[in-house]
């Protein structure tokens, strides 16, 4: 597993750096730290980075392999993505986020090859009360067009999105309310997040086909799933609770705990606290400290199937923790 993650940004002069942690025996090239680079989703053996200071928008990246894919964004998404994330002068009145994931038919992504792929871009005229979203597909090099829906919101640029089926999700800086955009239908809409923690729930990815959002409060971890129904209604359920006191020292306990990422299919939940971040395994109730740093906005954990050269060496599963930091 792998995970790239953000620190806010509280220095003079910001910069973003992603860095590779692994966790396996295995070491890939892509390992260095990478200024400028922010780091939007990692999905299907993929990362997607934002590269402002390249001469390119985006870029995929297989970490194992070291392939690259580079992307220009289309006139109307480049136009929202104008103010920059490392910019002190941020216009709130635009805002956008952005994923990736494989698109090879039937493909059951445990050991994916980067191409074909997909980005979906979403982005807000918050003033004008207008959200769209366009598609790039590798396949043919290009991105759809725009469809949009008239509805004043914020997206989160930092925030966590997620998949499930043709729908991808992207959660506004209004904690309350999720951007979700059905690529089948090609139709845009916004919905709630469940009432009883709106002030404080995040959407961290997805989990057996529903939604997953996650708070702290009282140092317990809540997980609380959502499965959309017929005709857009959407079910709440809560997952679980987890006590934190058995599985966090005393002075991480002592101040705020943020939720800053989730390693879909393996259950690990990633926790920033003041005294570290640590990993908490759902399954087995266990947790570790992964890091010493305690500014960590956002983790992207990263999985991979690694075959060797040609299929020759044994099958080794790439686990590694993607960190996007702010750094001067």
């Amino acid at each position: 597993m792998a995970f790239v993650s953000g620190l806010p940004y509280e220095v003079e002069v910001k910069v973003w750096t992603s860095i590779f942690v692994s966790t396996a025996s295995f070491c890939p090239p892509a390992r260095r730290k990478r200024r400028h680079w922010h780091v939007l989703d990692s999905r299907h053996g993929l990362v997607l980075f934002y590269t402002p200071k390249t001469r390119h928008d985006f870029l995929v990246c297989d970490l194992v392999t070291c392939k690259r894919w580079w992307i220009n964004a289309s006139p109307k998404c480049k136009d929202i993505m104008s103010a920059d994330l490392d910019d002190h002068d941020e216009d709130e009145n635009r805002t956008w986020n952005a994923m990736m994931f494989c698109a090879k038919e039937g493909c059951g992504h445990l050991d994916c090859h980067g191409l074909p792929f997909q980005v979906v871009f979403v982005g807000s005229y918050d003033k004008e009360g207008i959200i769209l979203a366009s598609v790039y597909s590798s396949e043919t090099g290009e991105w759809s067009g725009t469809n949009s829906i008239a509805q004043p919101e914020t997206i989160d640029k930092r925030g966590h999105s997620a998949l499930v089926g043709n729908n991808v999700y992207f959660p506004c800086e209004e904690r309350n309310r999720i951007v979700n955009y059905d690529m089948a239908e090609q139709e845009l809409s916004v919905i709630d997040a469940p009432s009883e923690y709106q002030s404080d729930i995040v959407l961290m990815g997805a989990e057996d086909g529903m939604l997953l959002f996650t708070t702290v409060q009282n140092s317990k971890l809540c997980l609380l799933s959502m499965e959309a129904g017929p005709n857009r209604a959407e079910g709440w359920a809560r997952s679980r609770v987890i006590e934190l006191k058995p599985l966090l020292p005393l002075r991480a306990l002592r101040e705020d705990i943020s939720v800053v990422g989730f390693a879909e299919g393996v259950g690990v939940i990633f926790l920033r606290t003041v005294a570290g971040l640590f990993k908490i395994e759902l399954t087995a109730g266990r947790s570790k400290k992964v890091h010493e740093g305690t500014s960590f906005d956002k983790v992207m954990p990263y999985t991979r199937f690694y075959t060797g050269e040609r299929g020759a060496a044994p099958i080794e599963k790439l686990h590694a923790h993607l960190f996007g930091a702010t750094t001067v």
